[in-house]
């Protein structure tokens, strides 16, 4: 975790596989980050599945209220992820996402 990090109430982080946090990031209540999951696909109980996939947060990032983060994701430093957002797949720098799933709204100016 970077300087600066700002976490709000109710922020939930899995950790198991792995989340990195750049400097200047707001992350706002009752949002969650995950690094792990389970495999839908196994034979197995899904219980008994877990797959990880580390996270990747860069620097001045905010995440919004309400927001949720999948194994796998960065989100490249200067972006935005509008409250209630989904984020399946990576976001570029300087991005503002919102929706479930989240999809670019549009980049922000310099």
């Amino acid at each position: 975790m970077g300087d600066c990090v700002y976490l709000a109430s109710y922020v939930h982080i899995w950790g198991g596989g792995g989340v990195e946090i750049g400097n200047n990031v707001m992350i706002g209540t009752h949002s969650s980050i995950t690094s792990i999951t389970h495999d839908y696909r196994s034979v197995k109980p899904m219980t008994e599945t877990i797959v990880s996939s580390p996270v990747r947060i860069g620097n001045d990032v905010w995440i919004g209220s309400n927001v949720t983060v999948l194994p796998g994701v960065t989100i490249n430093d200067g972006a935005v992820i509008g409250a209630g957002a989904v984020v399946t797949h990576d976001v570029l720098a300087r991005t503002i996402v919102v929706g479930v799933p989240a999809r670019k709204l549009r980049s922000r100016n310099a």
